[in-house]
């Protein structure tokens, strides 16, 4: 009886081949969730800066206090270059957000130099895997008030509960953007979050936080 000759395994894949391929797999399965779900990789969108931004906030990662009204949320996430995939450890984020009652610490719209002390907002640095978490209360809605330069049109329109975000990383373009929450009934009217799908985070329930992730991908620089 003739022998069957069955192919032998291919004898010219290097080991550097080999551990580039695997290499390729793990860093797929810690793609951002876009990427990950079969779209197209782009950079996380821009959206206002708002009146209320102040530079110089505290370093800290939990900006409401024990005595903070308000429910509690959680929000991690990891910040991305622009090919969807390689962390960015040490960018800078800032954040700010108004109270509960939906009043920010100033009223006062500019780069404020009045006030030393800072509410509900933080700075951040990514870490070595580019990720970053904060603990803070669910920021409250608000008629956008009358006489804003740039936003006179928008006089007495509810804003839906958003958080502030700014991201600087040495070799990429700045991100001023805006997180927003999904299912918030104010989203579909504004002028800003209207159009912008992937600000909005779902939220989850876990040991008395509600939890959500937002991942950034920088456009490069």
């Amino acid at each position: 009886m003739d022998k069957i000759l069955l192919p032998r395994p291919a004898q010219n894949v290097s080991r550097r081949q080999f551990l580039l391929g695997g290499a390729a797999l793990i860093g797929a399965a810690s793609l951002p969730d876009a990427l990950a779900a079969g779209k197209a990789c782009r950079p996380t969108e821009q959206d206002i800066i708002g009146p209320f931004y102040r530079f110089g906030a505290p370093f800290e990662t939990r900006l409401a206090g024990p005595d903070e009204s308000g429910e509690r949320i959680a929000i991690a996430g990891t910040v991305y270059a622009a090919d969807c995939r390689s962390p960015l450890p040490n960018a800078l984020i800032e954040i700010w957000q108004a109270n509960a009652a939906g009043v920010y610490d100033t009223s006062k719209p500019g780069n404020f130099t009045e006030r030393h002390d800072f509410h509900l907002r933080a700075m951040m640095l990514t870490d070595q895997r580019g990720h970053y978490e904060f603990e803070t209360v669910m920021p409250g809605r608000y008629p956008v008030p009358p006489g804003l330069p740039g936003l006179e049109k928008y006089a007495g329109l509810t804003r839906p509960a958003h958080i502030h975000f700014r991201v600087t990383e040495t070799l990429h373009v700045p991100l001023t953007t805006q997180l927003y929450f999904q299912g918030d009934p104010h989203i579909a009217k504004d002028p800003f979050a209207g159009h912008k799908h992937g600000l909005a985070i779902a939220l989850r329930s876990d040991a008395g936080l509600l939890r959500g992730r937002f991942d950034i991908v920088l456009a490069r620089g």
